[in-house]
Formats: C-alpha cells, sequence, structure tokens
C-alpha cells in the first residue's frame, strides 16, 4: 500500500545534532537553547521530506559557513591574499547554499510521491561536521561527482548522408564552439577547486 513519505526521525536527529554548534557561542551558549534554534530554523524551511530536510540542512550549513569565512576576513591582522581567499571562499559556501535552496524549492512546488526512494547514506547526506573546512570538503567532493557523473547511453549510429562543404564548415565551427566551451566549464571547475583546497588546507 503506498503513503505519503515522511521524515525519518534518526536522520531528523542527526541533522539537528550537526546544526545545533552552528548556534552555539564560545562559553556563553546553552546547548538547549542552540538545538532549540537550530530545530527553529530547520522548521521553517518546511521539509516534508527525507530529502527536502537534507536539501534545507545543507542551505543552512553553507550559509552560515559563508557568514563564518566573511567573518574571518573582517580580522586586521589577515594579508590581503588571504583576505581574498576567504572572500572567495565565502562566494563558493554562498553559492552552495543558493543551489541547495533552489532544489528544495523546486521539490516543495511538486506534490510528495508516495514512493520515494531509499534516503542517502549518513556519510553522503552531510559534511563529516558544520566546520567551514569540512563544509568546503564536502561541496568539492559534490562538485567531483557532478563533474564525473555517469554519461548516458549513445543513440544508435544514424545513416551516414554525405555533408557538403558549407554544412562541414558548420558543422566544424559548432565543434570547435563546444570544445572552447568546455575548456572553459573544466577551467572554472579546477578554479573552483583550488580555492576549495586552499581554504581546507590553510
Amino acid at each position: 500500500m503506498s503513503h505519503l513519505p515522511t521524515i525519518t526521525a534518526a536522520l531528523f536527529e542527526k541533522i539537528l545534532a550537526f546544526l545545533t554548534p552552528l548556534f552555539l557561542v564560545a562559553a556563553t551558549s546553552d546547548p538547549d537553547e542552540a538545538r532549540q534554534a537550530a530545530g527553529a530554523i530547520l522548521g521553517s524551511y518546511g521539509a516534508r521530506t527525507d530529502r527536502e530536510l537534507r536539501f534545507a540542512a545543507l542551505s543552512i550549513a553553507f550559509g552560515f559557513g559563508a557568514l563564518d569565512a566573511l567573518s574571518r576576513s573582517a580580522d586586521p591582522a589577515l594579508l590581503l591574499n588571504q583576505v581574498l581567499r576567504l572572500r572567495g571562499n565565502a562566494n563558493a559556501l554562498n553559492r552552495a547554499a543558493q543551489q541547495n535552496e533552489t532544489r528544495l524549492e523546486k521539490l516543495q512546488k511538486q506534490p510528495p510521491l508516495a514512493e520515494e526512494a531509499p534516503a542517502d547514506t549518513a556519510q553522503d547526506v552531510l559534511p563529516a561536521s558544520s566546520a567551514t573546512a569540512d563544509l568546503l570538503a564536502f561541496a568539492r567532493s559534490k562538485l567531483k561527482s557532478m563533474m564525473g557523473g555517469a554519461t548516458p547511453a549513445a543513440p544508435a549510429p544514424a545513416p551516414i548522408v554525405p555533408l557538403s562543404r558549407q554544412q562541414r564548415r558548420d558543422a566544424e565551427r559548432k565543434a570547435e564552439k563546444i570544445r572552447q566551451r568546455h575548456q572553459e566549464d573544466a577551467r572554472r571547475a579546477a578554479r573552483t577547486e583550488e580555492r576549495l583546497l586552499a581554504r581546507a588546507n590553510p
């Protein structure tokens, strides 16, 4: 019998434990109050399923990571290249937060499915911790997995039709544009990975 999916209690508790440290202030915060604050902001996203809950948690975590990096960049003792690196990391984390919010909003515009795919393993659901370095490492691993995803099966070969000179030139120009676009995508991915590595290994 099909039923609407619900949030798994164990996953909710794990995510809440992950988010709670983000609301602690050193030597002054009450852990119970921090947990309540984490639960309140998590609840404000209105997640209905484990998948939606994961996107909400990552939006919060990456958003706080960006704020943390920006806060650190305000230290007047830092060198200019350190400030720029922190601001670049903040930008990367903010983009990750926005991407997860967009995915969550897209899911919430659709009715929950009667059957939902099994939840991700604990290692895939969240970063190792809410520390900025772990958030960056997690974002980097997700970027690599997206870049190295499985390629779709090739379609059946079409009949070979001789091309005119003009058609060959058009095809060559299109192929060159595609090649240049792929090179630019690869360069952007490499620059992003370098920034993430630099922040994770200061």
